[in-house]
């Protein structure tokens, strides 16, 4: 699995959240996910299941519906 590489300037040019993916289906939001970070895993969550509480940089979590749709902006972490 490739990993994405900081900027020239120092800077983090990394994606770290994707409020574009809200209202798609969860599979369609881990493929653009997975496409922008190829770096990261995406795990998923249905409302209202608890979220981990601890931070992990490797990872997104997709919150959907019970219709498998986007509900919350998924972010690293």
């Amino acid at each position: 699995m490739g990993r994405a590489a900081p900027a020239a300037d120092g800077g983090d040019d990394l994606k770290s959240s994707w409020p574009e993916v809200v209202g798609w289906v969860t599979l369609n939001a881990a493929f653009k996910i997975s496409s922008d970070r190829p770096d990261v895993s995406t795990d998923f969550y249905m409302i209202p299941t608890p979220l981990p509480n601890d931070y992990n940089p490797r990872r997104v979590i997709i919150v959907c519906d019970d219709r498998s749709v986007v509900v919350k902006t998924p972010v690293v972490g």
